[in-house]
């Protein structure tokens, strides 16, 4: 008997990692191991089309325009592992 293939909503998959990867309780190296999950999972589909951190943009954007947008971004971007997948 063939097996079945099984097909995933790669967009639910997205979304359900995305919400992990803004939790606050979710630690550092399991975000890491979703993201890493999830750019695997959309590049293979074709589906990846890039990410920003989520300090950048709830805040860290406007606090580095109002700091005369200084060369080194990295101490607005906040917690690299806190990151939203488009």
């Amino acid at each position: 008997m063939a097996r079945k293939r099984k097909t995933v909503d790669v967009q639910a998959i997205r979304a359900k990692i995305n919400a992990r990867l803004a939790d606050e309780a979710t630690g550092t190296v399991p975000r890491m191991a979703l993201a890493t999950l999830l750019e695997s999972v959309l590049m293979d589909t074709g589906n990846y089309r890039g990410f920003n951190y989520l300090g950048w943009l709830n805040g860290g954007y406007a606090a580095w325009e109002a700091a005369g947008e200084p060369e080194d971004k990295v101490p607005f971007i906040g917690d690299e592992t806190r990151r939203v997948y488009f």
